[in-house]
């Protein structure tokens, strides 16, 4: 099978290569959004780039990234694209001086274009999840960035492809529910629509606070307290979703299967509504 080619702007350039003394690469300096085209278009656009720049002022970054300039070069890779996964990212930019860094040094811009990978069977089939072993830490000032360090998430997936697992539910260091490895939680107790608590550690993903908009305008109550173990196993439906894969069911979960209630099935459908409709 023909392997598709990702499209990269670096800079404005059509480059694939950057300088070893990007920060990024050093050092994890840097933050990221993934975004998913649809019809040629990238979904949630605005959201994705309130966060991104948000992550760049925690950060302190000395440059913060021009929102049309970053339009423009992902129209340009998107221009020939029906669907697919944008990913940008912006790191600190380059620098020999071990962590310290110059307060005027530019930031790089790195634009990449992949070929969709959404899984839509897991969608409609459900997934089968497990327990990760690696702990999320608590970080004040982090929680919520979506930075470019990732180490624990990258554990967690490995486990997750050692024991067979679509995904992986991680904890933080008091044992209290998080997120899945690349995913956000929710769990249903009765007809109220619970996720966890994310107030120090974590990713308020986009997809999650479309979901918690959406429940409520469909009449469904949302919770958002500290969750257990015991609160998931005690669950008759979860879910886990992103900005790639929507909604995924769970019907394994520890190895306890579970069903997919009709009001899952409902957001499902009422959040590709607003995918397809997004701007």
């Amino acid at each position: 099978m023909k392997t598709q080619q990702i499209k990269t702007l670096i800079n404005g350039e059509e480059t694939s290569s950057i300088v070893i003394t990007d920060r990024g690469l050093q050092f994890g300096d840097g933050v990221f959004e993934t975004i998913r085209i649809h019809q040629g278009k990238p979904v949630w656009w605005q959201r994705h780039m309130d966060r991104l720049l948000d992550g760049c002022h925690r950060l302190y970054f000395a440059e913060i990234p021009d929102i049309d300039t970053l339009q423009q070069e992902a129209s340009t890779l998107v221009s020939s694209c029906a669907t697919g996964v944008l990913k940008i990212i912006i790191t600190r930019g380059y620098s020999n001086s071990g962590y310290a860094v110059s307060i005027d040094t530019p930031p790089n811009r790195i634009l990449s274009l992949m070929p969709d990978t959404r899984h839509q069977s897991r969608a409609e089939q459900g997934i089968v999840m497990g327990i990760s072993k690696q702990r999320l830490a608590s970080h004040d000032s982090l929680s919520g960035v979506k930075h470019l360090n990732r180490l624990e998430q990258v554990l967690a997936r490995l486990q997750c492809q050692t024991e067979g697992w679509d995904e992986g539910i991680m904890l933080d260091d008091q044992g209290a529910v998080i997120e899945g490895s690349m995913s956000n939680l929710f769990i249903w107790r009765g007809d109220h629509l619970l996720t966890p608590s994310l107030q120090k550690t974590g990713i308020k993903g986009l997809c999650r606070e479309i979901i918690i908009s959406l429940a409520e305008e469909n009449g469904i109550t949302v919770e958002q307290p500290m969750l257990r173990l015991e609160d998931l196993t005690n669950s008759r439906d979860i879910f886990v979703t992103n900005s790639l894969i929507g909604i995924w069911p769970v019907i394994n979960f520890n190895r306890q299967r579970l069903t997919v209630c009709a009001n899952t099935r409902l957001l499902q459908e009422r959040l590709e509504d607003s995918i397809c409709s997004a701007d």
